[in-house]
C-alpha cells in the first residue's frame, strides 16, 4: 500500500504542476510528453529509495537462563486488520475496473471488424450506420458519412488522421492502466481527462491550420456537441468540452520563454524523494570503516622487489600514481634507503615525495601506506602518532616528521618550480647555495609549495623560481654536522653588519625584514682593502629601521638596471648568478628621487662587473 500511496502522490505532484502552470499555454506537444511521463515517473519514482546509512555499535546479548516452566499454547481468535480489508478491497476495485477496461477493448475491436473498411495510405477507413460521434483507434478511423457534408467530413477525417499518425490511442491506454492500477485516487481519472483533453487541442491545432477557413471548423465542432454516445478508449471527436477547444484555438502562440515552468517540477521531486523515498540503512562500526577505508601496506627493510610492485598496483587509480625507485639495499638484501615517487591526476611526470632512511641504522624503518577515502592522496605513515599526508601541492605531517632535501631537486618543473627557489624556513630565507649538502628539515605542521608565478607576485625577483615554505616550527642539519656550520674546507667570506665583523650565525639570526641592502664582493682588486679574512669574499649587510618587507615589490614600480630604465621582463631575464644588489625604493623615496617616474616605487638593480 505504501507504494500505491507514493505512486498516488507522484501523480498528483504532475497534475497539480500541469493545471496550475501548463493548461492554459499552448506548448501542445510538450504537454503530451509531460503528462505521459508523469505517468511513467508515478510507477517508477516510488521504486527508487535513498539509502542512509547509519553505523551502531553491535551489542552482545547475553544468553537468558533456561526455565522449568511448562509452556502451553492458547488459541486466541484473530479478526483480520484493517491493512488485510483495505487490501482486499483495492484488489476488487482492479479486478472490476480491469475487467471493464477488458470489455471495452472487446466491443471496440467487435465494432470495427463488424463493419467494412478501405485501406488508403496505411489508415484503415471503416464506414458505419451508427450514429456515434466519429472516433479513431490507433490506425482505424470509424464515421457516419450520412451525418455530415463533404467539406465537414474532410475536416472531421483531418482531425482523425493527426490522432492515428501520432499515436495518440498509445497514450490513451496508457491513462486507462493507470486508472485501473490507482483507481482509488480521484486525481487518476482528473489525469486521464487532462491527457485526453490536450490530445484533442494537438489535432484541432493541426486540423485547423489546414483548413480553408477556421470559422468553419469552429461551427463543426459545436455541431457535433451535442451529445452522442462514444467509446472511452477511443478519441473521439465529439469530445466534451467543446468550449475550450474553441477558446484554445484561438489563443496566441506561447511565448517559448515560459518552457521555463517545466522546470518546476524538478524541486518538487527532489523534495519528495528526500521526504517519502529514503530508507535507514544500519551497518556496524566494522563494517563501515571497513568498506571506507582502502588497504593499508606495510613497508619493511625485508620488503622484496615483487611486494613493492604489488603495492605500485594496489595503491595506484585514476587519481594519483605511487612509485618506488632509488632502492638501495645491503649486502643481506635489506632496505637501506628508498624513495617514494608519485603522479597526480593532471601531472604528466613523477615526482619525489618522501624519502625513507633511517642514518642511525642501516635498514629503514617500517611504514605503512594507504590511500585516503577520497582515494586521491596517500597517507604515509611511520607510527600512530607520526603520519604524513602526500597531496599534489602538499606534504603534510603529523606530529613531527622528517622529510630530505638532497643536492638535486626533490620537487621539480610539475610542482612549478624552477631550478632555485627561495626556501621560507622558521620565517628566514635560504637558497639552495647555503642548503647545498643533503639536509633533513624536520617540520611540525606542513610544507607550502609556491609556484613560479605565484613566488613573483608574492616574493618578486627573490620569488621567480617558486618559494617552499615549511610552516610551524623547523629545524634543519646536515647529514654531516647536526647544525648549519660551514664544512671544512668550505668558503668562509667576511660578514660585515654595519660595517661590523660578525659570524655565520649570527648573520643567520637577523631578521630579513630589516635588511636595507646586501653586497657581496668577489673581485680581487676590491677584497684587498679588506685583508687576509676576506680571501672567500665579503658579505656586506646593511639594516636598518624600515617598513620595508624583504621583496616586496610595488605594482609597476620604475625598474632601473644598471641606472638603465627597464622592464620587469629585462629584469627576470637577468641570470641571479650575475646580480650584485637589488634595491628596492618606497614610492615616497622613489618619487622624491625620480619624479612622477617613481610614483609606485623603485627596483634598482645593479649586475656584477
Amino acid at each position: 500500500m505504501d507504494y500505491l500511496l507514493k505512486a498516488s502522490a507522484v501523480l498528483t505532484i504532475f497534475y497539480v504542476c500541469y493545471i496550475w502552470f501548463l493548461q492554459r499555454e499552448t506548448f501542445f506537444n510538450s504537454n503530451r510528453w509531460f503528462l505521459l511521463i508523469g505517468q511513467f515517473f508515478a510507477f517508477l519514482l516510488p521504486l527508487l529509495v535513498i539509502p542512509i546509512y547509519v553505523t551502531v555499535a553491535p551489542e552482545v546479548f547475553k544468553a537468558s537462563s533456561r526455565s522449568n516452566m511448562p509452556i502451553t499454547a492458547a488459541s486466541v481468535a484473530t479478526l483480520p486488520s484493517i491493512e488485510t480489508v483495505l487490501i482486499w478491497i483495492y484488489i476488487a476495485g482492479v479486478v472490476f475496473f480491469f475487467g471493464k477496461f477488458t470489455i471495452n477493448i472487446l466491443s471496440l475491436s467487435q465494432l470495427v471488424r463488424s463493419q467494412p473498411s478501405k485501406k488508403m495510405a496505411g489508415i484503415y477507413y471503416t464506414e458505419t450506420t451508427n450514429t456515434a460521434a466519429p472516433f479513431s483507434f490507433f490506425n482505424n478511423i470509424v464515421y457516419n458519412p450520412h451525418n455530415f457534408s463533404a467539406k465537414e467530413l474532410e475536416l472531421i477525417l483531418n482531425h482523425e488522421r493527426v490522432h492515428v499518425r501520432q499515436w495518440h490511442s498509445a497514450d490513451v491506454l496508457i491513462s486507462q492502466l493507470s486508472c485501473v492500477v490507482l483507481w482509488f485516487n480521484p486525481v487518476s481519472w482528473l489525469y486521464k481527462k487532462a491527457v485526453q483533453q490536450n490530445l484533442e487541442f494537438i489535432a484541432d491545432g493541426k486540423t485547423q491550420s489546414k483548413a480553408k477557413c477556421q470559422q468553419s471548423y469552429q461551427r463543426l465542432l459545436l455541431k457535433v456537441s451535442l451529445p452522442t454516445k462514444h467509446q472511452e478508449l477511443v478519441n473521439s471527436f465529439n469530445s466534451s468540452l467543446i468550449k475550450k477547444r474553441i477558446y484554445m484555438l484561438q489563443q496566441s502562440k506561447s511565448n517559448t520563454l515560459k518552457s521555463w515552468k517545466y522546470a518546476l517540477l524538478i524541486p518538487v521531486l527532489a523534495l519528495f524523494l528526500m521526504s517519502f523515498n529514503t530508507q535507514e540503512v544500519y551497518i556496524s562500526e566494522a563494517t563501515f570503516q571497513a568498506q571506507n577505508s582502502s588497504k593499508k601496506h606495510i613497508v619493511t627493510a625485508s620488503t622484496s622487489d615483487a611486494d613493492l610492485a604489488k603495492i605500485e598496483s594496489d595503491m595506484s587509480n585514476t587519481h594519483v600514481v605511487l612509485k618506488f625507485s632509488d632502492i638501495s639495499r645491503n649486502a643481506d638484501n635489506t632496505i637501506r634507503e628508498i624513495y617514494i615517487k608519485t603522479k597526480h591526476s593532471g601531472g604528466s611526470r613523477y615526482n619525489k615525495r618522501v624519502t625513507v632512511k633511517n642514518d642511525k641504522q642501516k635498514t629503514i624503518k617500517p611504514f605503512s601506506l594507504q590511500l585516503t577515502a577520497n582515494k586521491q592522496d596517500i597517507l604515509f605513515q611511520f607510527s600512530d602518532d607520526e603520519a604524513t599526508l602526500v597531496a599534489k601541492d602538499r606534504i603534510t605531517f603529523g606530529k613531527e616528521a622528517t622529510t630530505r632535501l638532497g643536492t638535486q631537486k626533490t620537487l621539480s618543473e610539475a610542482d612549478g618550480l624552477g631550478e632555485n627557489p627561495l626556501y621560507i624556513i622558521n620565517g628566514k630565507t635560504y637558497r639552495k647555495e647555503t642548503l647545498k649538502h643533503p639536509a633533513h628539515f624536520t617540520t611540525a605542521k606542513s610544507i607550502t609549495i609556491i609556484n613560479k608565478k605565484e613566488g613573483l607576485k608574492r616574493y618578486g625577483a627573490a620569488g621567480k623560481d617558486g618559494v617552499i615554505i615549511f610552516e610551524g616550527i623547523s629545524g634543519f642539519k646536515t647529514l654531516d654536522t647536526a647544525t648549519t656550520k660551514p664544512h671544512a674546507g668550505e668558503a668562509k667570506p667576511l660578514i660585515l653588519l654595519n660595517d661590523e665583523e660578525i659570524t655565520r650565525e649570527k648573520m643567520d639570526s637577523i631578521d630579513p625584514k630589516t635588511i636595507i641592502k646586501t653586497d657581496v664582493i668577489t673581485n680581487a682588486a676590491e677584497l684587498e682593502k679588506y685583508g687576509s679574512k676576506a680571501k672567500d669574499g665579503v658579505i656586506i649587510i646593511s639594516t636598518g629601521d624600515t617598513d620595508t618587507k624583504l621583496m616586496e615589490i610595488p605594482e609597476n614600480p620604475l625598474i632601473l638596471i644598471d641606472g638603465k630604465e627597464a622592464t620587469q621582463n629585462d629584469m627576470q631575464a637577468i641570470n641571479p648568478e650575475n646580480i650584485q644588489n637589488v634595491r628596492v625604493l618606497k614610492p615616497e623615496m622613489a618619487k622624491a628621487t625620480y619624479g612622477k617616474k617613481g610614483t609606485h616605487g623603485a627596483i634598482l638593480v645593479t649586475t656584477k662587473p
